[in-house]
């Protein structure tokens, strides 16, 4: 079935939403920079990798919860405990970073690269749910 054009105004107030993904192809390189230091065994480029890739994701879930998740519940009110349950996610998605980050620090390079994997599948999860909501506020 095809979508039906979107108005004016429907459009507009998409706009926040639908830039959910801005930078998502430089965290994913990050991320890639991070597994394959990891892999290496090169501690030291993975701390530099991580904290980059660490402050752009935290900067993402800023915008997504100071821009983006108000736009949708604005848009669609009725989605707002699918809404809340991503605002709670980022709370498990940033703890998530900080174990990564003291593995990193401790020097504990395995324990790293496995809470990293994980932390990517989970991460990668969390952003499916946010895509499929993107999907229904546009039909919304």
């Amino acid at each position: 079935m095809a979508a039906r054009p979107l108005r004016g105004s429907t459009r507009r107030a998409l706009q926040p939403i639908e830039s959910w993904r801005e930078g998502a192809d430089k965290v994913e390189a990050l991320a890639g920079k991070v597994s394959a230091a990891l892999a290496a065994g090169k501690l030291a480029p993975a701390r530099r990798h991580f904290a980059a890739y660490q402050k752009l994701l935290l900067a993402h879930l800023a915008r997504e919860e100071d821009v983006a998740f108000p736009a949708a519940e604005k848009l669609v009110p009725s989605q707002g405990g699918p809404i809340r349950s991503l605002r709670v996610a980022h709370i498990g998605i940033r703890r998530d970073l900080e174990q990564i980050s003291a593995q990193l620090e401790r020097g504990h390079a395995e324990a790293a690269k496995a809470v990293f994997a994980a932390f990517l599948e989970a991460f990668a999860s969390h952003e499916r749910l946010e895509d499929q909501l993107v999907e229904l506020l546009q039909k919304s």
